[in-house]
């Protein structure tokens, strides 16, 4: 039976937001152009208090008194971060904060041999279940998959590009969603995603039921030189993730019986997952895959963070996606698939 895991292990969501909260609210813009700019992530760093903007730049942020001497960070992709006091802004007064945006520069690319490259697909293809986030409080949820170069040429030997990124969707009913990818420094002391390694913002918008997307990275020229994590941030607007909310409630009421609690002792932390039970409701959201198999936790590394700009935590799930690189000096038979889609 298939599983439709409602939320990651480590969400913690549900400090207290009365009283001496603040609700601060606004539009980012492009300080050059004055263009909104949507899906921009403003947040406490390495807290649970972090959202995205809307289509339009607008966006609303809620702050417990807890934080009231942290700061508010504001970042997009191509632009320059804005870091405000928590303590400087007034509760549920319209701001119009602007973002510097940077200039930047593509490597160039540059082959001398007429070898024809190959192409080689790493990273984690088995799908047992799905995941998503039915809390709506905020957003900016992503997930991240550690890319090893093991499975790689060497690349002091011979240059590396990456080519693209690809997801598995195990279910949606959404009229549509949307996915952002990122790449994120591989962080030696933490083992957790770091920086950010790229500032151009890829957006994949699609309306498919099930199967694989694909983010095309070949204009990056990003070369890969050592371990990274290719980042998937879902885009959910204000909308949806009140649509999301209002049904996962709905199905709570009417169907409690359907939610089992799991269990799960993880790198010495026991961890709590609500798991569905049943795969044929049109519970909304999309579902990303992921799988919990002991060969897969111990081949790969995944983290997660609930909202934008949280902290990262480790999971005991791996992310379906993988990555495409392509480059001189692959052997004749590194395009092949490390391992066949599973579903059960």
């Amino acid at each position: 039976m298939h599983k439709l895991q409602l939320t990651f292990f480590l969400v913690i969501l549900s400090f207290s937001l009365t009283y001496s909260q603040k609700t601060i609210v606004g539009k980012i813009l492009s300080n050059t152009t004055h263009v909104p700019i949507p899906y921009a992530n403003i947040g406490v760093v390495n807290s649970t208090a972090g959202t995205i903007s809307n289509l339009d730049g607008s966006f609303s942020i809620i702050l417990p008194e807890k934080l009231s001497n942290d700061s508010l960070t504001f970042s997009s992709l191509g632009f320059f971060v804005k870091i405000i006091p928590v303590n400087q802004l007034k509760s549920n007064e319209k701001y119009t904060i602007s973002l510097i945006e940077k200039a930047t520069i593509l490597k160039p690319v540059i082959i001398t041999s007429k070898v024809k490259n190959k192409l080689i697909e790493v990273g984690n293809r088995v799908c047992h279940n799905g995941n998503y986030q039915p809390d709506t409080t905020y957003a900016g949820r992503s997930v991240a998959l550690l890319i090893d170069i093991k499975n790689l040429p060497d690349p002091s030997s011979h240059p590396v590009y990456l080519n693209k990124a690809n997801l598995y969707i195990f279910k949606n009913n959404f009229y549509s969603f949307k996915f952002r990818v990122r790449l994120n420094k591989y962080d030696s002391l933490t083992g957790s995603p770091g920086v950010d390694l790229i500032d151009k913002s890829i957006i994949v918008k699609s309306d498919i039921l099930a199967g694989w997307i694909n983010f095309d990275l070949s204009k990056l020229n990003f070369q890969i030189t050592g371990p990274f994590f290719v980042t998937f941030e879902q885009l959910l607007d204000l909308k949806d993730r009140k649509k999301i909310a209002k049904g996962f409630r709905k199905l709570m009421l009417e169907h409690p019986d359907w939610f089992v609690t799991e269990v799960i002792n993880f790198e010495g932390e026991t961890l709590n997952n609500l798991v569905l039970t049943k795969d044929d409701t049109d519970l909304p959201g999309t579902f990303i895959g992921t799988t919990g198999t002991k060969p897969e936790i111990n081949k790969f590394s995944c983290f997660v963070r609930e909202t934008s700009l949280g902290e990262w935590h480790k999971l005991p799930k791996i992310v379906t996606a993988t990555v495409s690189v392509n480059g001189l000096g692959f052997a004749t038979n590194s395009n092949k698939t490390i391992s066949a889609l599973e579903i059960h």
